[in-house]
């Protein structure tokens, strides 16, 4: 195992992770920090680096290089975006960086920091077979990006920020934007940003993900004002009216008032109008209902990108999910039994298809995939302990900041692995999940009771299972395929089997096939 820290230096912020990498190529992140900078305010009318802002720039990362040292980092990979990319002074930055710092930092160009961007941003959702758009609105430029789960199809980055736009109008942020000024910052963000709309219509796509502090915040103000209690917003899809709506009432406001609207960040008050009317810019030029907000962007893309130049892992790592990797991940960090789990996984899928042949239920390949994750996780909590570790893998499963789910699917998934001993999914009555996911519940338990059953010794006895109903559906026969007797499988199958008779109403008998 070995840990590298990457740090992102950006316009408006600096942002450091330092990970562990487990020799299956796995990361574990054991710190995070971010910190605003304003590293391009007041530059890019003149194109240099201020000497406060990048004094503030030299502490900060210097302080984030003893962090990553005191982690025995064996590697600090850091890069610089818009604000030294456009410096006239950026070899002066470079320079200083590496002797009071002691880091080599990499100047990357704007189209190197969208594909970063992609590649953090993807990293942590699942897009499966759609096409989406990728938007980051940073300090200095907004990157905008069209591609699949796999690669790009489209880079570009503009130079047009959030800092960058509110220097423009800078002499009218501090009071109320009235409609004709708020015009004439749209007109402007769309001037700058019209021919990479022009691009995204031409490639198309399905759906659209939004990253950096900007989008995040206004996703957390908008969030706050239509829901009310938001507790995260990962994940959220921030709908395009309510972000006019939020837009309207931003411009209404004075910048003390903007400082305290419920959900913003005050250190971004002053740029908030600035870094919106791009998103609403860009949003309306691509007809785009909305964006669904990422947690992700340029710091992880670098951790990507540093574990992509060793031999195969680029080929491994696109051969996976994010939501495999993510499951995977937190199961090892548990040292679960990967062997059991894979069996019990593979046992509850084969039943769960069955049974959906035979008519007894009617759901389909996404609820069987989120039944697979269930069983891989199950028994994750023993990593607490094993008295109530059904309970402890309900609170791992929950509180893991799982990759490419929403936070319906993450309390199913969470709930089944809660209720896969004794629990009555109707009991347990989950106050985050809708009637409907109740039901399926009670589906994916009953599988997965069986399927741990059927692995009680945790040796792999049984081979398969085939399901057949006789007596009018009212008795299902389980054919239990071994290659020896397993008395302690079926013994538990007994016991375990009640849930699933409640559920699809039937008799469950286990027949054994040896051979």
């Amino acid at each position: 195992m070995r840990r590298l820290a990457v740090i992102d230096i950006g316009t408006n912020s600096m942002r450091e992770a330092v990970v562990r990498i487990d020799d299956n190529h796995d990361w574990h992140i054991l710190s995070l920090d971010k910190e605003a900078i304003r590293l391009g305010e007041g530059e890019f009318a003149h194109n240099r680096i201020t000497k406060p802002a990048m004094d503030r720039g030299m502490l900060l990362l210097s302080r984030f290089a003893d962090i990553a040292r005191r982690y025995d980092s064996s590697e600090i990979v850091a890069v610089a975006t818009a604000a030294v990319r456009e410096a006239l002074n950026r070899a002066e930055f470079v320079a200083r960086a590496k002797e009071e710092a002691g880091v080599d930092v990499r100047i990357v160009s704007g189209m190197e920091e969208a594909r970063l961007i992609y590649l953090g941003v993807v990293s942590g959702i699942e897009l499966g077979s759609q096409r989406a758009l990728f938007i980051d609105i940073g300090g200095g430029t907004t990157e905008v990006i069209v591609g699949d789960g796999r690669d790009y199809v489209m880079l570009e980055s503009l130079k047009l920020g959030a800092i960058r736009l509110a220097d423009i109008f800078r002499a009218d942020i501090v009071k109320p934007i009235n409609k004709k000024r708020q015009g004439k910052m749209m007109d402007y963000a769309r001037g700058v940003a019209i021919h990479a709309i022009k691009k995204v219509r031409e490639v198309g796509f399905d759906t659209a993900y939004g990253s950096s502090g900007t989008i995040m915040n206004l996703a957390e103000i908008t969030a706050r004002r239509v829901e009310g209690g938001v507790t995260s917003i990962r994940n959220y899809f921030l709908k395009y009216e309510d972000l006019v709506q939020t837009i309207s009432i931003l411009c209404g406001m004075s910048l003390e008032e903007r400082r305290n609207i419920p959900g913003i960040n005050p250190e971004r008050a002053d740029i908030i109008v600035s870094g919106a009317v791009i998103l609403d810019a860009i949003l309306s030029g691509v007809k785009a209902p909305g964006i669904k907000i990422s947690d992700r962007a340029l710091r992880e893309g670098l951790i990507i990108d540093t574990l992509f130049q060793e031999d195969k892992v680029k080929q491994k790592y696109l051969d996976s999910s994010a939501r495999d990797r993510s499951i995977y991940q937190l199961g090892r960090i548990c040292r679960f039994e990967e062997n059991h789990a894979l069996k019990v996984s593979e046992l509850a899928c084969s039943i769960y298809r069955q049974l959906g042949d035979l008519g007894l239920h009617s759901y389909g390949v996404a609820e069987e995939e989120l039944l697979r994750h269930a069983a891989m996780a199950h028994d994750i909590g023993t990593f607490i302990s094993y008295p109530d570790h059904h309970k402890h893998s309900y609170y791992l499963l929950r509180n893991w900041n799982l990759l490419g789910f929403d936070d319906e699917e993450v309390e199913t998934i969470a709930t089944v692995a809660l209720c896969h001993r004794k629990l009555h999914p109707q009991k347990i009555r989950p106050q985050k999940l809708s009637a409907a996911s109740c039901k399926l519940v009670e589906v994916l338990d009953s599988a997965l009771r069986i399927a741990d059953a059927l692995d009680r010794s945790q040796m792999g006895l049984v081979r398969d299972v085939v399901c057949r109903v006789e007596s009018g559906k009212k008795r299902l026969i389980l054919e239990v395929h071994s290659s020896e007797d397993c008395p302690l499988e079926l013994w538990a199958l007994e016991l375990k089997k009640r849930l699933f008779e409640q559920t699809f109403r039937v008799s469950l008998v286990a027949k054994p096939v040896i051979g």
